[in-house]
């Protein structure tokens, strides 16, 4: 995952890049001001950027933060050692993923890019169910980091407790979203609920009978109480 560091104070930035390193992040540059920012965001492409409310420059990081945001859905961290009520104000009305307090630590870190990501799938997955189902983009679990996901990748979702697991081609993945959350936010999507343990992408389906589907040449089930809507859906393709 490619993060992008905005901060002004180079000893801080370069402990930032050096932790996220160690973590498996890819820090894809240090900006100082909000014009170095916004060049370094759409030549890097980040997933997340990290963004001190004070920054040099005629842009503070929340006038940055709101840019980007027309640019892009792209998670946003800020950064901040200013507490004070106003400023607290507009930034939680700019609308970022999370909050780190400095001086930090690795493990708030951690927690603040791990919380980010899981408000960025919710928000991704409302999007999805109002715009193109097919484009929105999730993070999704790959050992202990995250991997950027295009929806139109996954042929099916398998329940398990209060995550979900996520196939594709090539790998399984886990979601920070149940089937059910899943399921409620694109229920106008491709994805149709089969069984209460899976839901598939309906273009990636292989072939079917009257109890299950063909996906990735692994048979899942239909259960009963889906039947019926499952095979209008077919009668349509």
């Amino acid at each position: 995952m490619k993060v992008l560091i905005v901060e002004d104070e180079v000893l801080v930035a370069e402990d930032l890049a050096a932790d996220l390193e160690k973590m498996g992040f890819i820090v894809v540059g240090i900006a100082i001001s909000g014009e170095e920012c916004i060049t370094a965001f759409e030549k890097n492409q980040p997933d997340v950027v990290l963004m001190d409310i004070q920054i040099k420059g005629d842009l503070n990081g929340i006038e940055v933060a709101k840019i980007l945001k027309l640019k892009a859905t792209t998670p946003i961290i800020y950064l901040t050692s200013n507490t004070d009520s106003s400023t607290m104000k507009q930034a939680i009305e700019s609308g970022p993923q999370s909050f780190i307090s400095k001086p930090y630590n690795r493990k708030d870190l951690k927690a603040a890019i791990e919380i980010a990501i899981i408000n960025h799938n919710q928000k991704e997955l409302e999007n999805a169910a109002k715009d193109q189902p097919l484009q929105a983009v999730v993070f999704v679990k790959n050992g202990e980091f995250y991997k950027r996901l295009e929806l139109n990748e996954i042929l099916y979702i398998e329940a398990a407790g209060s995550y979900s697991t996520v196939f594709t081609e090539k790998k399984e993945y886990t979601l920070s979203a149940n089937l059910h959350r899943f399921e409620s936010k694109i229920e106008n999507s491709n994805f149709i609920r089969i069984h209460r343990s899976y839901i598939v992408n309906i273009s990636k389906i292989q072939g079917f009978n009257n109890h299950s589907v063909v996906v990735n040449n692994k048979e899942l089930p239909i259960s009963s109480s889906h039947h019926d809507h499952v095979f209008k859906l077919f009668q349509k393709l």
